[in-house]
C-alpha cells in the first residue's frame, strides 16, 4: 500500500510539473490551475532523495494567482515555507533609494544623474484612492496581492561639454525634472501590473542646476557653465502602465541549487514628459531569487518593484536585459511643450542593454546595473553609458 501511494504521488508530481511547463504556451489562464495543483502535490509528496552523482535535475514552475484549488475535495495544508513567505510580505513596508549616474560610465553628458527615493506599502495595505482604483481594474487583472508606492525623484540631463557656457544648438539642452510619483501595483505571482503617475516640474524649478553645481563643487568635477540655456519652467506629467511576467526554473546541480527566471515586459507611457511604448526581457540566474521582478530603475527604463520576499537568509543573482522603446515625444530632447527654446531631433527607436548583480541578506537588497543606452537624438556622437545603484530595505 505504501509503495502504491508513493508511485501515485510521484506520478502526480511529474504530471503537475509537465502541466506547469505547458502553461505559458497554452494560455495565461493555465497558470491559476497549474500552481495550486503543484502546491497541493508538493505538500503531500515525500521528500525527494539525493540525485545520482553527476546528474542534474530541472523543474519548471509558473506561479499562479493564489486562488483556491479547483478540486475542493483535496485538502492542502500550507507548509512552513509558504507561511514564512506570506509573513515576509506582511512584515513591513519597503524603503528604496536608486542612484543613477554617468560617473559609472566615465563621461559627464546626456542622462547624467538620477535620484529616486521610494516607499512601497505592505501587501494589501491600500489607502482609499488605492482601493478605489483597484476595484475598477478587475477587468485587467485578478491579482490577490496589491501594493501602493510613492516616490520623490530628480533627473538631470546635460550636453557633451558642460564647460561651454553657450551649448551648441545641435546637442541636447540642459534640463531637469523634479517629480512626485504614486503607483498602484498588482502582483499575481507570475505577473506584475503597475499603473503610475509622475507629476513634477521641468526647468529652473526642478533645482537640477543647484544639485549638479553643488555636487561638482565638493568633488573633483568640472563646473557646469551652461545652465542659463536650460529648458524653461513647465509643469509636466507622465501616466504609465507596465506589465511584467515571470517564469521560474529550478536547477539542482548537486552542490549548487540555482534558480533562473525570465521576465518579459511591456510598457506604455503618455504625457508631456514622455510618450512611448517599450518591450523587453530580463534573464536572471542565482540563488533565492525570491518573489520579485528585477531591480528598481528610474524611468523611462522599465522598473522592478522595490518589494522582495527572501526565502533564505542570503540570496544573489546575475542578470542581463534588453529593451526596445518607440519614442513619440521626449520633452528633454524636443524642448518645452508650450514655448520656444532649445531642442534637438529625437530618434524614434531607442534601446537599453544592461547587465548587473544583486545581493540580498535578510531584509536588505543591494543591486548594481550597468546600462548602455543607444543614441537618443540626431547628431549624438556616442551611446550613453551609466550605472544604476539601488538599495532596498524592509522595515
Amino acid at each position: 500500500m505504501a509503495r502504491t501511494e508513493t508511485r501515485v504521488k510521484r506520478s502526480l508530481v511529474l504530471g503537475a510539473a509537465a502541466f506547469a511547463c505547458a502553461a505559458p504556451v497554452v494560455a495565461p489562464a493555465a497558470a491559476p490551475i497549474a500552481a495550486p495543483v503543484a502546491d497541493a502535490v508538493a505538500a503531500q509528496a515525500p521528500p525527494a532523495g539525493p540525485a545520482p552523482s553527476g546528474a542534474a535535475a530541472v523543474s519548471i514552475a509558473v506561479a499562479g494567482e493564489g486562488r483556491a484549488p479547483i478540486a475542493p475535495e483535496v485538502e492542502v495544508e500550507a507548509g512552513a515555507g509558504a507561511a514564512e513567505t506570506a509573513a515576509s510580505f506582511d512584515a513591513g513596508g519597503f524603503y528604496s533609494v536608486t542612484f543613477e549616474n554617468d560617473l559609472f560610465g566615465g563621461d559627464d553628458r546626456d542622462y547624467t544623474n538620477g535620484l529616486r527615493l521610494s516607499y512601497t506599502s505592505r501587501r494589501n495595505e491600500l489607502p482609499l484612492w488605492g482601493r478605489y482604483v483597484r476595484d475598477r481594474l478587475g477587468w485587467l487583472t485578478r491579482a490577490q496581492d496589491w501594493y501602493v508606492a510613492y516616490a520623490l525623484g530628480q533627473n538631470i540631463y546635460t550636453p557633451t561639454d558642460i564647460g561651454d557656457p553657450s551649448p551648441p544648438a545641435d546637442e541636447r539642452p540642459y534640463a531637469g525634472f523634479l517629480y512626485l510619483s504614486a503607483a498602484l501595483i498588482a502582483d499575481r505571482g507570475d505577473r506584475l501590473d503597475t499603473l503610475a503617475l509622475d507629476v513634477g516640474m521641468v526647468g529652473p524649478a526642478s533645482l537640477a542646476e543647484q544639485a549638479q553645481k553643488f555636487v561638482h563643487s565638493v568633488g573633483p568635477f568640472e563646473d557646469p557653465l551652461g545652465w542659463d540655456a536650460q529648458l524653461g519652467d513647465e509643469p509636466a506629467f507622465r501616466l504609465l502602465y507596465e506589465q511584467k511576467r515571470r517564469a521560474a526554473v529550478s536547477l539542482d546541480l548537486g552542490l549548487l541549487n540555482l534558480e533562473a527566471d525570465v521576465l518579459p515586459h511591456v510598457s506604455v507611457a503618455v504625457g508631456t514628459v514622455d510618450t512611448s511604448a517599450a518591450t523587453g526581457v530580463t534573464v536572471r540566474l542565482g540563488q533565492d531569487l525570491g518573489r520579485d521582478y528585477g531591480p528598481p530603475r528610474i524611468r523611462p527604463a522599465v522598473s522592478g518593484p522595490a518589494f522582495f520576499s527572501p526565502e533564505a537568509g542570503f540570496g544573489w543573482s546575475l542578470f542581463a536585459s534588453a529593451e526596445a522603446r518607440l519614442v513619440g515625444r521626449n520633452l528633454f530632447l524636443e524642448g518645452n511643450t508650450f514655448r520656444d527654446g532649445p531642442r534637438v531631433d529625437a530618434k524614434r527607436l531607442v534601446g537599453d542593454f544592461s547587465v548587473g548583480a544583486s545581493l540580498r541578506f535578510r531584509a536588505a537588497e543591494l543591486t548594481y546595473t550597468q546600462v548602455l543606452r543607444t543614441r537618443e537624438y540626431e547628431g549624438q556622437d556616442d551611446p550613453a553609458l551609466f550605472g544604476s545603484l539601488n538599495l532596498s530595505v524592509r522595515f
